[in-house]
């Protein structure tokens, strides 16, 4: 009996050191992966966001298309209908120049699935002139099939 416990010691020790190890290596290469990816997946919505104010998509169906390549959920749908109320009923809205990640922090990661607070640098064009926007999000992602996908995001308070 005190045989087996001494392997089964041995063995848990010998697991959690190698999970300690592999945790903080994983934990800052999957913020610096998640930085990217936050970023990218910004960087496109804002890229179909200005595509739309400049005429050049004439159908939901095509912005749903490239909205699925990152985008999963109940916000894809949020956003489908976002941006076809934008296409039915066109006004004036400002373009955005850039978008980028100031900070990010993980909140809670699970298997598959992350929660993110961000803090977002928003590059507006403005009426009159360019401007700055900062703003703090609360940033859900997924994983699926290798590949990070956004599958909600809110405001965040400072």
């Amino acid at each position: 009996m005190k045989r087996v416990s001494i392997i089964f010691l041995f063995i848990l020790t010998i697991i959690s050191y190698q999970n300690v190890i592999f945790a903080s290596y994983n934990s800052e290469a999957l913020v610096e992966e998640l930085h990217q990816e936050v970023e990218r997946v910004f960087k496109e919505r804002s890229k179909i966001w200005n595509q739309l104010l400049m005429g050049q998509y004439v159908s939901i169906d095509e912005i749903e298309e490239d909205l699925n390549e990152f985008i999963i959920g109940p916000l894809l749908k949020l956003d489908i209908e976002m941006f076809e109320h934008m296409l039915n009923n066109p006004t004036s809205y400002e373009g955005i120049s850039n978008v980028s990640v100031k900070s990010i922090y993980v909140v809670k990661n699970s298997l598959n699935r992350v929660k993110l607070e961000c803090i977002m640098l928003w590059d507006i064009l403005g009426y009159e002139n360019e401007y700055t926007e900062e703003i703090k999000y609360i940033v859900e992602m997924e994983n699926i099939k290798d590949r990070w996908m956004l599958s909600n995001y809110q405001i965040s308070e400072y």
